[in-house]
């Protein structure tokens, strides 16, 4: 099972990584799918994922972190487990 899902992990930062090429977020603007899928890829170590083999997920990534909204919101502890 650890493999399969490390896998599978690794094939949807590339499926990100490939629209983000294009696209500053996932919808084109910042929308809700920006919010929902951020704490997945913030999990990144759990999920054994290096940000930096996708560097359109890391600069979304690191451009999301900027926003107080999404500070304010990953402070929340359960979200930061």
């Amino acid at each position: 099972g650890k493999a399969r899902f490390g896998a599978e992990a690794l094939r949807l930062c590339g499926v990100l990584d490939y629209r983000l090429r294009e696209f500053p977020y996932l919808a084109g603007a910042y929308t809700i799918a920006d919010i929902a899928v951020f704490p997945w890829v913030h999990r990144n170590n759990r999920h054994q994922v290096d940000l930096d083999e996708f560097p359109n997920v890391k600069r979304w990534y690191d451009e999301l972190w900027k926003r107080p909204a999404v500070d304010k919101g990953m402070s929340v502890p359960f979200l930061n487990e």
